[in-house]
């Protein structure tokens, strides 16, 4: 969707169909999930239309890689984890692993959102002080989260250990002559993921 909507006027014809058929499997999953869930998963919508909403909006504007569309449609993915946890939006405070939950949530946001940051800073915007600054105080907020709930018992260590090998990377990749590739750049990301994953099935 938001490609299409990105897409200039006399180009649109082409997506059409595969606007389609996405929309189509999309709705008939959604139908599935329903059926099997109950129809308290439909409450999540007063999560997502907020989120979603204004980065369609974005991506009709032509600015879906605007750090603000990055941050909305993180958090939407993000959100995803409550909702694979509780079908229902308000059973899930009171559940008993919406802590766990709430983790998966919120450290998927850190890391991802700073991934928008970081991203930028290797590509589009290499060389631009403004954006590696940014990106490095929100890599290194994030680490010093991680130590502080770590220290309190809250998190394991090596969840700041994560997040400080994750700034290491948003500091060091931007600055490294020759650059790298978004090939290699996207290798490094698919590592990291991996062990946020492994941090997650840790918890």
């Amino acid at each position: 969707m938001p490609r299409s909507l990105s897409t200039p006027p006399g180009r649109r014809p082409a997506w059409v169909r595969p606007l389609v058929v996405s929309a189509a499997v999309a709705a008939a999953f959604g139908l599935m999930a329903l059926a099997l869930t109950g129809a308290s998963l439909a409450r999540w919508v007063v999560a997502f239309v907020p989120l979603l909403a204004p980065a369609l909006v974005l991506a009709a504007r032509r600015r879906e890689r605007s750090v603000t569309g990055g941050a909305l449609t993180v958090a939407a993915a993000s959100v995803m984890a409550a909702v694979a946890a509780q079908p229902d939006p308000f059973a899930w405070p009171s559940a008993p692993d919406a802590g766990a939950t709430l983790v998966a949530v919120l450290g998927s946001f850190a890391y991802f959102f700073g991934t928008v940051w970081y991203v930028k800073t290797t590509i589009r915007e290499r060389g631009s002080r403004a954006y590696l600054a940014a990106s490095l105080a929100w890599h290194g907020a994030a680490t010093l989260l991680a130590a502080g709930l770590a220290s309190a018992g809250v998190l394991p260590v090596w969840w700041a250990v994560f997040f400080a090998a994750a700034t290491a990377r948003a500091a060091v990749v931007p600055r490294r002559v020759p650059a790298l590739t978004p090939p290699q750049i996207g290798l490094i990301e698919i590592g990291f993921c991996a062990v946020l994953v492994a941090c997650f099935a840790w918890w």
